[in-house]
């Protein structure tokens, strides 16, 4: 299988305790996009870094192991783009799936969509986060993005976002 990623890197902006490694999908299938999104680089899809989906995987396990030398405890962070858009998620599933099963409680896996929990249900995608441990739901709003006095994006970005916690990964 292949897929397309526009980047990869360590960060610690996309999640609220831990680093991240954070991997950018490419491709958005929101309509319309997000208002003033700050990743219009993303949308297109099959552009970006083409990748061998088990080479991607070595090299996102190599990444953890290298993480995991000077952390406890990681987020695995899935951006874009949009990383449920049909030409991403079966890549999102095999990826959260073979880094939950070899990495197990050292690595949060934590999704980034548009969609809402009730758009998941519906559009029958629940199968594709079995082994996602957060979710960050809801479109980017601009109008309600989340600063604090002196201007620094809080966590998730906007207000109308919801940030679901699918187990106690991070009680420990």
């Amino acid at each position: 299988m292949t897929v397309y990623v526009n980047r990869i890197f360590f960060s610690t902006n996309d999640h609220p305790k831990l680093l991240g490694l954070s991997i950018y999908f490419q491709g958005c299938d929101r309509s319309p996009k997000c208002l003033l999104c700050h990743n219009k680089e993303t949308w297109e899809p099959y552009k970006g870094f083409k990748y061998d989906l088990e080479d991607l995987i070595q090299i996102l396990k190599d990444k953890i192991n290298y993480a995991l030398e000077s952390y406890d405890k990681i987020a695995v962070v899935y951006l874009g783009g949009e990383p449920l858009a049909p030409y991403n998620r079966d890549a999102v599933f095999q990826i959260s799936k073979e880094l939950k099963e070899e990495f197990s409680e050292k690595i949060v896996n934590t999704l980034y969509s548009w969609r809402t929990l009730e758009e998941i249900e519906r559009q029958n995608l629940e199968n594709y986060i079995e082994y996602m441990d957060e979710l960050v739901l809801g479109p980017y709003d601009y109008t309600q993005r989340n600063v604090d006095e002196k201007g620094n994006v809080l966590f998730p970005a906007s207000k109308n976002q919801k940030y679901i916690r699918l187990n106690k990964v991070l009680s420990k």
